[in-house]
């Protein structure tokens, strides 16, 4: 009962009769900076600038809270509070913390929900049934890809200059950590996790790894996405430099690299060439990940050659 009254009040608020169909963000900036509501986005149509917001993904609050004031934010993604996994878990704790229920996604009566690649099929499909506007990210294999999010987010709430501008400094920070990896291209580096995760080509990491200007094993070696390696494979490939998450402020790093019989055998690992980068920043998806590419270029160049 609580859904329907719910749903008959968020619908009420909505375009009647918003025509369903594939639509595409304008591509021109002065196409999208003064274009009016109702704006369409795919099956979405949002009536009116949203004022109450859900951010059900880290991407998307992180994105959000950077280009709206904080009280058009109606709630955010738990994860997005949590220091582990966010950037901006400082200012999203203050808000609205959600699980991924449509239950409570519709309990926060929002007018926007933003969701992405890892939501449910169902969850979309019943907010859309209770009139509620819901716009799914795009999967994140590249920067272009994070500037294509943030135009897209930029596009349904109202906030294109301010999205076009953080793309232009995402963009400009690339350009200055690329014109800066002259000579690293010898540098043969991978990430790990204890369970002998990596990422490959499709990946931040390895847009990151790129930009810096060194070379990323994984897609070197045809692995792409994210994927679990075997040791034989890891001490076949003799990675140059191992790039390892950690807790922010956590003072032991990966102990586990030094317990592993296998890795110990790495000359990397017996060098300490090893990049330490925040767990916050290794599995994000939104612009803050360039810092990877930072990161990952000072240690090698603070280290020299290979």
């Amino acid at each position: 009962m609580m859904l329907a009254v719910l749903g008959c009040g968020i619908a009420m608020a909505t375009a009647p009769g918003a025509e369903a169909g594939t639509h595409t963000v304008p591509a021109e900036l002065t196409e999208r900076i003064d274009a009016p509501f109702p704006r369409a986005i795919n099956a979405a149509t949002i009536a009116s600038a949203p004022r109450r917001i859900v951010a059900a993904s880290v991407l998307s609050a992180e994105v959000l809270l950077e280009l709206l004031p904080k009280d058009r934010i109606a709630g955010v993604h738990v994860l997005a509070a949590e220091p582990r996994y966010s950037r901006v878990a400082g200012i999203a704790k203050d808000l609205l913390l959600l699980g991924a229920s449509p239950e409570q996604l519709i309990a926060a009566r929002p007018d926007l929900v933003i969701v992405d690649e890892f939501t449910l099929a169902e969850t979309p499909m019943l907010l859309h049934s209770f009139g509620i506007p819901v716009v799914r990210t795009r999967a994140i294999a590249s920067f272009a890809d994070v500037a294509t999010d943030i135009r897209l987010l930029g596009w349904v709430v109202g906030a294109d200059a301010a999205a076009e501008a953080m793309c232009e400094r995402l963009a400009a920070r690339a350009r200055d950590i690329r014109s800066q990896g002259e000579g690293l291209a010898a540098w043969r580096v991978m990430n790990l996790n204890g369970a002998l995760d990596t990422y490959g080509s499709r990946s931040l990491l390895d847009d990151a790894v790129r930009i810096a200007g060194a070379t990323h094993l994984p897609a070197l070696f045809g692995v792409g996405g994210y994927r679990k390696l075997d040791i034989e494979t890891v001490l076949a490939w003799r990675p140059d430099a191992l790039i390892l998450s950690y807790e922010d402020g956590a003072e032991a790093r990966a102990e586990w690299l030094q317990q592993h019989p296998g890795l110990r055998l790495l000359p990397c690992v017996q060098k300490g060439r090893i990049v330490h980068v925040p767990g916050s920043l290794l599995s994000n998806t939104s612009h803050h990940a360039i810092e990877i590419a930072a990161i990952v270029q000072q240690q090698l160049r603070a280290w020299g050659n290979p």
